[in-house]
């Protein structure tokens, strides 16, 4: 996983972003959602940020 990669365009979130917000005790979309801003604006990452945050709270 690229760290680096961005996943929503709209607010700049990064992958490592999402992860951190994981580490940071997120353990939802919607928590995730919360301290990224990912998916709030136009919403086509919603998809991607969903499955991305359920693949990092598997591990």
């Amino acid at each position: 996983m690229n760290p680096e990669k961005v996943v929503c365009p709209c607010c700049h979130v990064t992958k490592g972003d999402i992860a951190k917000a994981i580490r940071d005790g997120a353990s939802s979309f919607k928590e995730v959602k919360k301290a990224t801003k990912a998916g709030k604006k136009c919403g086509k990452c919603k998809k991607e940020v969903k499955k991305l945050t359920k693949k990092i709270l598997e591990k």
